[in-house]
């Protein structure tokens, strides 16, 4: 038995090995430490009226899926969290985009806006957290060279969990994961 213990552990934590998680507040910008490795920023919307900022920034253009998730229970049925990615390079906006932006774009920021309307819409089993999400389906985005923001708000004011994934190259964070699973796992 003691044999099987490493391995049972290893077998435990790989899952767990594959994204960075992070808790996002409405009253700060986090700023992603390493944006070229796949991340899971958890938020919650607890008036509906929050707008949370994840700055990032390239050394060169890069491309990665961006999705929404919403954990998969009743009361989160109508939850619909919007993002955007907002920067200089980036394209303009249609006119309904740009109206449900929660601020006005800054001088010379164009944004690719997902505002989560797919109808039906899918659920997946996301294997670190070990738990079933809406999700707005990913949506792969080049993000020019250099600094750009990522919005997320709720454009029908609903309350609840989310979370945003972003990227694609693993890269670990199973202990912060561990460190407040009662959040990220709901």
């Amino acid at each position: 038995m003691r044999r099987t213990w490493p391995l049972l552990l290893i077998l435990f934590a790989t899952p767990a090995l594959t994204h960075v998680p992070a808790r996002l507040h409405a009253d700060a910008v986090y700023v992603l430490p390493r944006p070229e490795v796949s991340s899971a920023l958890f938020g919650e919307f607890l008036t509906g009226a929050e707008h949370f900022v994840v700055k990032v920034t390239h050394a060169t253009r890069f491309g990665a899926p961006i999705e929404i998730l919403v954990p998969h229970q009743a009361d989160l049925f109508t939850h619909r969290p919007a993002w955007a990615v907002v920067g200089p390079g980036l394209p303009a906006p249609n006119a309904e985009e740009l109206a449900a932006l929660p601020a006005p774009l800054p001088a010379g920021f164009g944004a690719v806006v997902d505002l989560n309307q797919v109808d039906p819409r899918p659920v997946i089993f996301e294997s670190v957290m070990r738990r079933f999400y809406w999700t707005s389906g990913p949506l792969a985005v080049v993000l020019p060279k250099g600094e750009s923001e990522l919005w997320i708000w709720s454009p029908g004011h609903t309350r609840g969990k989310f979370g945003l994934g972003y990227g694609v190259e693993e890269g670990g964070g199973y202990m912060a994961a561990l460190q407040e699973w009662s959040f990220y796992a709901y």
